[in-house]
């Protein structure tokens, strides 16, 4: 169910569209001496509409259990934070592996990331996937501590594949099979590892996050979750992670 946090995040995200929308044609019309009154005018409500989202998104986002560690992260902001914590229930996430497996980030029985499987009940949302993607994007664009380990487990996963004797190029250069490139035990796709990347990157930004807020909250947090659960030989703090200042 999506709750008032995420509703607001979204209409801002949609609002802010139209603002930059309506700047864009007045834009335009300036270069050719022209004026159109409702563009002027749709500027001035999407601006003033944008700004008491934006207080309303503030508000509720700051007083978040967990925001004393979140808003101190590089590329975090109100809108994608609040796209995502707006999509979880932290009480029912009694497990970080509940928490990946409902954000779409869990895996099968085979040990392969969860896909959606036609005529399959879907097993998690695909709302809540969408927007940590969107997060993990942000993050590495950032450029933080969460982008430092993301070019560290590319990096990894790149020597895994060159290992196994797989050569790493550019998705349009791997071999085509009926009119569609694919990968083979010679080839595997750069934008795959890439991927592969992120995906571990965004498992450590919601691990982080689970175990924040479960700690606001009092919940139980399971241990050792970093060791037994995300599989690191030593532990990674969530604090570590951490690059802004504290909000006042």
């Amino acid at each position: 169910m999506l709750n008032e946090l995420y509703l607001i995040a979204d209409q801002l995200d949609y609002v802010q569209r139209g603002r930059v929308r309506a700047q864009v044609r007045e834009s335009h019309l300036e270069r050719n001496s022209k004026t159109c009154d409702f563009t002027k005018a749709s500027q001035e409500k999407f601006s003033g509409l944008e700004d008491w989202l934006n207080a309303e998104l503030a508000e509720r986002v700051k007083a978040h259990p967990a925001h004393g560690w979140f808003s101190r992260v590089k590329g975090i902001g109100d809108v994608n934070i609040g796209k995502v914590i707006g999509l979880i229930d932290i009480e029912k996430a009694s497990q970080v592996s509940k928490l990946w497996r409902y954000a779409g980030f869990g895996c099968n029985g085979d040990g392969k990331a969860e896909r959606r499987q036609a005529g399959e009940k879907l097993h998690f949302n695909m709302t809540l996937k969408v927007m940590c993607w969107r997060l993990a994007k942000s993050l590495i664009r950032a450029k933080g501590a969460y982008y430092a380990y993301y070019l560290g487990q590319k990096a990894k996963l790149a020597e895994r594949e060159q290992t196994n004797g797989r050569v790493i190029v550019p998705s349009a250069e791997l071999p085509k099979v009926k009119g569609k490139h694919v990968e083979n035990d010679e080839f595997v796709g750069l934008g795959h590892v890439d991927m592969m990347a992120m995906r571990k990157m965004t498992k450590l930004f919601l691990s982080h996050l689970w175990v924040e807020w479960r700690k606001a909250e009092g919940l139980e947090i399971t241990e050792p979750y970093a060791q037994g659960i995300l599989g690191h030989s030593s532990y990674l703090d969530p604090w570590e992670f951490i690059e802004k200042p504290r909000k006042p």
